[in-house]
């Protein structure tokens, strides 16, 4: 469940990021592949922007996505939020949430569950690098036009700015974590 106010405060950290950059609506949403409605819905605290929106508006940006997640009132430390984020596409939802991350870190930790037949509907890409560990299940990693099997245990690294996404194999789905490194 998310937590109150939740939604505006990631539509705050947003906005100040996009004020601080001199970028209009119209610009941000273009530079981030978005619509500036759903820009705008984000910034007023109306929806949370799903996981691949939220890298590609901290992209546009040139920061990470823990720059625009509500911090707790000790900024400096890392921060287990605990919140999950809103996955795209038809079916039961992936569940994302952010384990540890902070304002001007550079490494970044998720933990993610993809039930059965819920996979990336875009390939996901960002600035950086990846380590994708699978903690239950199986799972086809696709990274550019290649792609490998990860049973749980398996571990892989990769180059975040190749399109990248995830197919669950098997009747339970796949958990994993995913630390990102900017």
């Amino acid at each position: 469940m998310i937590t109150e106010g939740w939604e505006l405060g990631v539509g705050t950290r947003v906005r100040a990021a996009r004020e601080e950059r001199g970028l209009t609506t119209r610009a941000l949403a273009s530079l981030a592949g978005l619509s500036q409605s759903l820009l705008s819905d984000v910034e007023n605290g109306r929806t949370l922007p799903s996981v691949s929106s939220l890298y590609a508006i901290a992209e546009a940006l040139g920061t990470g996505p823990a720059e625009l997640l509500p911090q707790d009132d000790d900024s400096a430390r890392l921060t287990q939020h605990g919140v999950p984020l809103p996955a795209e596409g038809p079916g039961e939802a992936v569940s994302t949430r952010m384990l540890f991350g902070a304002p001007g870190r550079r490494i970044e930790a998720y933990l993610s569950s993809y039930p059965q037949g819920q996979t990336d509907p875009v390939p996901f890409q960002h600035s950086g690098e990846d380590i994708i560990v699978v903690v239950e299940g199986r799972m086809t990693l696709t990274v550019g036009d290649r792609a490998q099997e990860l049973r749980a245990g398996d571990a892989a690294w990769l180059d975040a700015s190749a399109p990248h996404s995830i197919e669950p194999l098997g009747p339970d789905g796949v958990r994993t974590i995913v630390i990102s490194a900017r």
